[in-house]
Protein backbone atom coordinates (compact mmCIF):
# COMPACT_ATOMS: atom_id res chain seq x y z
CA UNK A 1 0.00 0.00 0.00
CA UNK A 2 2.86 2.40 0.76
CA UNK A 3 4.16 2.03 -2.79
CA UNK A 4 0.76 2.83 -4.26
CA UNK A 5 0.45 5.83 -1.95
CA UNK A 6 3.81 7.18 -3.07
CA UNK A 7 5.51 6.72 0.29
CA UNK A 8 8.24 4.35 -0.83
CA UNK A 9 11.76 5.54 -1.39
CA UNK A 10 12.73 5.39 -5.02
CA UNK A 11 16.00 5.81 -6.88
CA UNK A 12 15.77 9.61 -6.88
CA UNK A 13 15.41 9.83 -3.13
CA UNK A 14 18.17 7.24 -2.64
CA UNK A 15 20.55 9.41 -4.67
CA UNK A 16 19.72 12.42 -2.52
CA UNK A 17 20.26 10.35 0.59
CA UNK A 18 23.74 9.25 -0.50
CA UNK A 19 24.69 12.83 -1.31
CA UNK A 20 23.46 13.99 2.10
CA UNK A 21 25.50 11.26 3.80
CA UNK A 22 28.52 13.10 2.38
CA UNK A 23 27.43 16.71 2.65
CA UNK A 24 25.95 16.63 6.16
CA UNK A 25 29.20 15.58 7.91
CA UNK A 26 31.19 18.03 5.79
CA UNK A 27 28.77 20.79 6.79
CA UNK A 28 29.27 19.78 10.43
CA UNK A 29 33.04 20.07 9.99
CA UNK A 30 32.61 23.44 8.25
CA UNK A 31 30.62 24.68 11.22
CA UNK A 32 33.40 23.50 13.53
CA UNK A 33 35.98 25.38 11.44
CA UNK A 34 33.83 28.52 11.53
CA UNK A 35 33.67 28.21 15.31
CA UNK A 36 37.44 27.72 15.48
CA UNK A 37 38.04 30.75 13.31
CA UNK A 38 35.81 32.90 15.51
CA UNK A 39 37.54 31.65 18.65
CA UNK A 40 40.99 32.48 17.27
CA UNK A 41 39.85 35.91 16.09
CA UNK A 42 38.36 36.68 19.51
CA UNK A 43 41.51 35.47 21.22
CA UNK A 44 43.67 37.68 19.00
CA UNK A 45 41.56 40.68 20.09
CA UNK A 46 41.76 39.65 23.76
CA UNK A 47 37.99 39.05 23.77
CA UNK A 48 38.09 35.43 24.95
CA UNK A 49 39.53 33.79 28.02
CA UNK A 50 42.05 31.08 27.22
CA UNK A 51 40.06 28.42 29.07
CA UNK A 52 36.87 29.29 27.20
CA UNK A 53 38.72 29.34 23.88
CA UNK A 54 40.34 25.99 24.68
CA UNK A 55 37.00 24.41 25.53
CA UNK A 56 35.32 25.80 22.42
CA UNK A 57 38.13 24.48 20.23
CA UNK A 58 38.04 21.10 21.94
CA UNK A 59 34.30 20.90 21.20
CA UNK A 60 34.94 21.94 17.58
CA UNK A 61 37.59 19.22 17.26
CA UNK A 62 35.07 16.71 18.61
CA UNK A 63 32.47 17.82 16.06
CA UNK A 64 34.91 17.63 13.17
CA UNK A 65 36.24 14.30 14.45
CA UNK A 66 32.70 12.93 14.54
CA UNK A 67 32.21 14.06 10.96
CA UNK A 68 35.46 12.33 10.04
CA UNK A 69 34.27 9.06 11.60
CA UNK A 70 30.94 9.28 9.81
CA UNK A 71 32.60 9.81 6.45
CA UNK A 72 35.17 7.08 7.03
CA UNK A 73 32.41 4.57 7.77
CA UNK A 74 30.37 5.53 4.70
CA UNK A 75 30.53 3.22 1.68
CA UNK A 76 28.92 4.90 -1.34
CA UNK A 77 27.89 2.63 -4.21
CA UNK A 78 28.23 5.12 -7.03
CA UNK A 79 31.81 5.70 -8.35
CA UNK A 80 31.43 9.51 -8.50
CA UNK A 81 30.29 9.48 -4.88
CA UNK A 82 33.25 7.28 -3.94
CA UNK A 83 35.59 9.96 -5.31
CA UNK A 84 33.57 12.69 -3.61
CA UNK A 85 33.75 10.77 -0.32
CA UNK A 86 37.52 10.56 -0.62
CA UNK A 87 37.77 14.33 -1.14
CA UNK A 88 35.45 14.88 1.82
CA UNK A 89 37.52 12.61 4.09
CA UNK A 90 40.71 14.49 3.15
CA UNK A 91 39.05 17.90 3.64
CA UNK A 92 37.65 16.95 7.04
CA UNK A 93 41.05 15.59 8.11
CA UNK A 94 42.55 18.95 7.11
CA UNK A 95 39.90 20.67 9.23
CA UNK A 96 40.67 18.49 12.26
CA UNK A 97 44.38 19.27 11.92
CA UNK A 98 43.73 23.02 11.57
CA UNK A 99 41.50 22.99 14.65
CA UNK A 100 44.09 21.03 16.63
CA UNK A 101 46.72 23.59 15.62
CA UNK A 102 44.38 26.41 16.65
CA UNK A 103 43.94 24.79 20.05
CA UNK A 104 47.70 24.46 20.43
CA UNK A 105 48.05 28.15 19.52
CA UNK A 106 45.44 29.18 22.09
CA UNK A 107 47.34 27.16 24.68
CA UNK A 108 50.62 28.74 23.57
CA UNK A 109 52.23 25.46 22.60
CA UNK A 110 52.27 26.01 18.83
CA UNK A 111 55.13 27.18 16.66
CA UNK A 112 52.64 29.11 14.52
CA UNK A 113 51.45 32.65 14.90
CA UNK A 114 47.81 33.75 14.72
CA UNK A 115 47.99 34.61 11.01
CA UNK A 116 49.24 31.11 10.16
CA UNK A 117 46.54 29.50 12.29
CA UNK A 118 43.84 31.62 10.65
CA UNK A 119 45.25 30.84 7.20
CA UNK A 120 45.13 27.10 7.94
CA UNK A 121 41.53 27.40 9.11
CA UNK A 122 40.64 29.37 5.97
CA UNK A 123 42.28 26.75 3.76
CA UNK A 124 40.36 24.03 5.59
CA UNK A 125 37.10 25.93 5.06
CA UNK A 126 37.86 26.24 1.34
CA UNK A 127 38.61 22.50 1.08
CA UNK A 128 35.34 21.70 2.84
CA UNK A 129 33.41 23.98 0.47
CA UNK A 130 35.03 22.24 -2.51
CA UNK A 131 34.17 18.82 -1.06
CA UNK A 132 30.50 19.77 -0.69
CA UNK A 133 30.41 21.13 -4.24
CA UNK A 134 31.91 17.92 -5.59
CA UNK A 135 29.46 15.74 -3.65
CA UNK A 136 26.55 17.79 -4.95
CA UNK A 137 27.80 17.38 -8.54
CA UNK A 138 28.29 13.61 -8.17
Amino acid sequence: MAVVGGCALGPGSADGYETRTLTDPVDEAASAVATGTLVVELTVRDRAFATVADTALLDAIGDAGGAQSTLAADVPRDPPLVAARHEAVVAVAQAVAALADARAWVNRTADQDAAEVLDALSSAADALDAAVARAERA
